[in-house]
């Protein structure tokens, strides 16, 4: 581990200087007013990949709904997905549930209370069975997210590049070696600092509690720091959506349960080729002999985190009175396809790429 230059009297002011500046400034959230390990668990794994601002009221929805471990175990799959709908990132959502009935079979339905069992269950991984571990149970462990990397590089004016693990690593084993009694509020704390003051940009330092032991601001470096290589650009793709549709139900298909948006519903969807509407007029001919002429919609956007798709729309107006029970309709009448009423789509679990075409439809109703 690299040796920061760091005295005693700045490490006192990290340990304390940031607990309190939390206990007297700190937002009050709706996870914050408890330690139940449950709900700080869902709140740390919704904001994996969500701002804070944007999570609440989807918290406060999701708890409403599954106010404890029991209730989460004991939900079907598609009630949890529909409750994390428009968070996107649906692995979260999926391991949670998983967690959730693996402590009711495996612990008896008792939130481990200890870093080392919390990390072992799905999709909690040292960070968010940190959070966990300190918060709820005030167990001598870190919790480094972004915020803390932020935070810590700066106040050690430390130029190891944030974006690779083995800083994440060494930030973490500093941490332990300094690590308060109070390890929940002094987590929190550089979270909340990193949220509040120590921004990525334009960094408060005036109202910093930090701002005396803190290197870089000493040094004139906290707009250089921390140090993080540029990301790789996502790779975009091209694709078509086709959306059938026969006496105002839509058809949908579910997705594989591995990839991108595994085992999620969605409109037909496939790569585009060389002629315009080709490569989907080909996929949807395998469900239905009666394919009628496509007709373009428009176009549309999603950004994921490592991809981009750049969608043509088109729509594909079956006649009303081919039913799917008939012989010559081939619609396959399985759980993997289904057609719904235009105006009962909410029924689905629909990501926001699918969801947001639907406006596309408006206009020719």
């Amino acid at each position: 581990m690299p040796a920061f230059n760091i005295s005693n009297a700045q490490i006192y002011i990290l340990q304390n200087n940031s607990p309190n500046w939390f206990n007297k400034n700190k937002r009050s959230l709706p996870f914050r007013q408890t330690k139940d390990p449950y709900q700080i668990w869902i709140s740390e794994i919704m904001a994996q990949q969500t701002q804070i601002d944007t999570l609440i009221p989807y918290y406060k929805r999701f708890i409403e709904k599954f106010p404890d471990l029991k209730t989460l175990a004991a939900a079907e799959e598609s009630a949890v997905l529909k409750a994390w709908e428009g968070l996107g990132y649906y692995s979260r959502v999926r391991n949670l549930h998983k967690t959730a009935r693996l402590i009711e079979s495996d612990y008896d339905g008792c939130f481990p209370s200890d870093y080392q069992t919390l990390i072992k269950l799905p999709g909690i991984g040292p960070y968010t069975g940190g959070a966990i571990a300190s918060i709820a149970f005030n167990e001598a462990v870190t919790a480094v997210d972004g915020n803390v990397l932020r935070v810590i590089s700066r106040f050690l004016n430390s130029h190891l590049d944030i974006g690779e693990n083995k800083t994440k690593k060494v930030i973490t084993q500093w941490l332990e070696t300094i690590l308060p009694a109070n390890s929940g509020d002094f987590n929190e704390s550089l979270m909340e600092l990193g949220a509040l003051i120590c921004s990525p940009t334009n960094p408060q330092c005036p109202d910093c509690p930090l701002r005396d032991g803190c290197q870089a601001y000493a040094q004139g470096n906290q707009e250089k720091l921390p140090i993080k290589k540029k990301k790789i650009r996502p790779k975009t793709m091209q694709m078509e959506v086709g959306i059938l549709i026969r006496d105002k139900h839509l058809f949908f298909v579910r997705r594989d349960q591995k990839g991108l948006l595994a085992g999620m519903w969605s409109f037909p969807i496939v790569t585009q080729t060389d002629e315009p509407g080709q490569a989907i007029s080909d996929l949807l001919n395998q469900y239905t002999q009666h394919l009628p002429q496509a007709q373009y919609l428009g176009h549309s956007r999603h950004v994921f985190t490592h991809i981009i798709w750049e969608i043509e729309v088109y729509s594909f107006y079956l006649p009303a009175y081919l039913k799917e029970e008939t012989a010559t309709y081939s619609i396959k009448a399985d759980d993997q396809t289904c057609f719904i009423p235009i105006d009962e789509t909410d029924r689905l679990t629909l990501p926001v790429a699918f969801k947001k075409l639907l406006p596309l439809l408006e206009p020719h109703l």
